[in-house]
């Protein structure tokens, strides 16, 4: 399991949400059973910083959606079809500091 790798969504939820990005690293993954994801959402509005677009190859843009981050069982997560590009890596932690930052 790689970081920025893009999974189908193995939850009930897949017509909303057809995508979950892997956003932990592979060191913590491979300790602990879980990685740290964050929802690609599908007919969505972006919101500037913390929801911004991302692309998946081949497929389409999605909203990041970084307000709804959650772990999940990696046995859970299956045959990545893609992986994040390096301009929409970029857009993960702006989107994280916006959800959690201080104000």
């Amino acid at each position: 399991m790689a970081q920025f790798d893009i999974y189908p969504n193995p939850g009930t939820k897949q017509a909303a949400i057809p995508y979950l990005v892997a956003v932990q690293n592979d060191h913590i993954t491979s300790r602990t059973g879980a990685c740290v994801v964050i929802p690609l959402r599908a007919n969505a509005q972006p919101v500037e910083i913390m929801a911004p677009l991302v692309e998946v190859s081949g497929v389409g843009a999605f909203v990041l959606s970084a307000d709804e981050i959650f772990a999940i069982d990696v046995a859970r997560l299956r045959n990545p079809v893609g992986c994040l590009s390096v301009a929409d890596r970029a857009k993960i932690r702006p989107a994280i500091d916006k959800v959690i930052g201080e104000y």
